[in-house]
């Protein structure tokens, strides 16, 4: 028998000590998981060797909240004052390789090094453990630093895992027993006014943006805005652009006007599995490059250098909505406002989205929010779209309006101080998250009768969200799909993005582990918050970044009908998976050891019945020759 444990945190920080501290794993079927307990895995010296060969680079992992607890090493009140201080700010969690947004994804179990969200500035007595957090990290500034720790790798059939800024709702960016490659300080920018392309004349271009693997949202806004130009990103200014989100499709407002991220890819540079650096684009490696425009992060290669098409800045117009519902009786069983309300919005949205207005709308029971946005120098159009929907809300005595205005941002950045704020209030980093997503076609907004049919499956999911988690669950309904956009064969995006109007996600979050069966029991059901949307969508999809990480028909709900060809190119550039992560495409290790320590997952090969880290056994276990 050979015991899987996460790693305790609270060991003396020398890298000789480091480097005697990794924990044993069990084999897997791609075999990158040796352990220090085996006499193939690497010896000391050849790990300083290897820090050597990286300038010093390769670095032991220290949890965020490490200088919180009595017991750590690291133990400083001041600097815990600082950690507690910005708990819950993503763009703090994110410069910190020891932390995840998302703490499902940085705990393991009952170990944990992590703090209460809800009262952070309380030091802890207990251990303070890794958790799911790799021991030892390769902090990337350079393609040449991916190379070595690829190729380190890769001779002594270690498994990896790539970290960009940690935005991640599938743990598929953090894993115990693995070497982490963190491409955070990868965050160059350049801007090309006349660009041409690695050997490819057919993708030179003019106005091309260039990032860095680690170039967050906010940075590279602001800089491409220096050269008035827009970036197809999101609205979230921590996540990193390059890495799952611009992989995996990456949605903003932009999405009806310009489409996905993916849509304005034209050029990568990557490392791939043999350890080799290379440019990619329609005439170089143009099957790779096409898997990665679509087929997600940590899977073909590791992405260094994202080139994209930018476009000349306009205003952002914005039309806000913030009300709340009036309510009597049983009414908040049978929510009658915000039933009329959807109607309304989903009534509207086909005129809307063909003219290129997208936006967010967030919904509860008793209230709603709503953000709809046109990236347009007309600054009269927004109004006159949305003229009708305004006076259905202002007019509704069961709507209390507390805000209804029009504002245009002469600016994206200025518009993104607004989007920063929502997300810290209704997506903060430093809790657990249950989330699950559809993607809505086109079809169900055609006729009265397919309107109302879509209304309904949207409450029954809140309605079933609002009872599993009654405070903080929040149901979205995002409007930044590329439905104008249809792009032929151009990405490998899942198909259903091209059809939809609506990317509707269920979400709720906890501060305090809830222990593993009652978390696995809210896991497990909040995956039926979108069953009703399932029904009335099948063979349909969900964005391959923002679903439940315990779906079923994975390949078919994050890829669609590429899952085939992208099989096939994972195959053809990395036959031996090795890059491995939760339901990418290849995934197929269901009994690996680095799954075992999922939520709600339970292996048929586990021996025994204890669920934590350090009681989850294999009943086999070789050495790979």
């Amino acid at each position: 028998m050979v015991q899987i444990s996460c790693s305790p945190a609270n060991a003396a920080p020398s890298l000789v000590a480091l480097l005697s501290l990794f924990f044993t794993t069990s084999a897997s079927p791609s075999e990158y998981n040796r352990h220090t307990g085996q006499s193939c895995w690497p010896s000391t010296k050849k790990w300083e060797s290897f820090n050597s060969s990286l300038s010093g680079r390769l670095h032991r992992t220290v949890p965020y909240s490490a200088t919180c607890y009595y017991s750590s090493p690291y133990y400083d009140p001041s600097a815990c004052f600082v950690a507690a201080e910005n708990y819950t700010t993503n763009q703090v969690r994110t410069d910190v390789y020891g932390a995840a947004t998302s703490l499902n994804w940085e705990v393991c179990h009952a170990e944990t090094c992590a703090l209460n969200a809800a009262s952070p500035s309380k030091s802890l007595s207990d251990d303070c453990h890794l958790g799911r957090l790799s021991s030892l990290y390769v902090d990337a500034s350079e393609p040449k630093h991916v190379v070595t720790a690829v190729k380190f790798a890769k001779k002594h059939n270690l498994r990896v895992t790539v970290k960009n800024t940690g935005h991640d709702y599938f743990g598929r960016s953090t894993s115990p027993n693995t070497l982490a490659i963190w491409t955070h300080h990868m965050n160059t920018m350049k801007y090309h006014a006349d660009f041409t392309a690695s050997k490819c004349p057919v993708s030179n271009s003019q106005h091309i943006g260039e990032i860095g693997a680690g170039a967050q949202a906010s940075s590279v806004y602001s800089y491409f805005q220096g050269f008035n130009m827009d970036v197809t990103g999101g609205n979230e200014g921590s996540v990193g652009l390059a890495g799952g989100f611009g992989q995996g499709g990456g949605h903003g407002v932009f999405g009806p006007s310009y489409g996905l991220m993916v849509d304005n890819a034209v050029e990568f540079d990557v490392v791939t599995a043999d350890g080799q650096f290379r440019t990619i684009n329609r005439c170089n490696d143009p099957e790779l490059f096409w898997a990665m425009r679509g087929g997600g992060g940590g899977t073909f290669a590791i992405l260094t250098s994202y080139r994209f098409q930018l476009h000349p800045a306009v205003d952002i117009n914005v039309y806000q909505l913030e009300a709340n519902f009036t309510l009597h009786g049983n009414e908040t069983a049978n929510y009658p406002a915000l039933e009329q309300l959807l109607t309304q919005h989903a009534t509207n949205q086909l005129v809307w989205s063909h003219h290129n207005i997208s936006g967010h709308a967030y919904y509860w029971p008793t209230k709603a929010e709503i953000y709809l946005v046109l990236p347009s120098n007309d600054q009269t159009a927004l109004k006159s779209l949305t003229s009708e929907f305004v006076s259905f809300v202002t007019n509704n005595p069961l709507i209390r309006v507390g805000k209804s205005t029009y504002t245009t941002y002469p600016k994206y950045t200025e518009f993104l101080q607004v989007t920063n704020k929502i997300a810290a209030k209704l997506t903060p980093g430093g809790i657990f998250g249950a989330v699950a997503g559809r993607l809505m076609p086109e079809s169900l907004f055609e006729t009265p009768h397919t309107v109302t049919d879509l209304v309904k499956a949207v409450l029954d999911g809140i309605r079933l969200s609002n009872k599993l988690l009654p405070k903080t669950s929040v149901s979205q309904v995002i409007m930044t799909t590329p439905v104008n956009h249809q792009n032929g064969d151009a990405t490998s995006v899942n198909p259903a993005w091209r059809s939809a109007l609506w990317h509707v996600l269920m979400t709720g979050g906890w501060t305090e582990q809830l222990g593993s069966l009652a978390e696995k029991e809210l896991l497990e059901t909040w995956l039926n918050t979108v069953e009703p949307m399932k029904e009335l969508t099948p063979g349909g999809g969900c964005y391959l970044n923002e679903g439940h990480y315990l779906e079923p028909k994975w390949q078919e709900t994050f890829f669609g009908s590429n899952y085939r060809e992208l099989l096939r190119i994972k195959k053809k550039y990395d036959p031996d998976h090795f890059f491995d992560c939760w339901k990418c495409v290849g995934w197929q290790n269901s009994s690996e050891y680095v799954f075992f320590l999922f939520p709600g997952f339970s292996p048929g090969t586990v021996v025994g019945n204890k669920a934590n880290c350090e009681n989850q056994q294999r009943s086999s276990y070789s050495c790979y020759n």
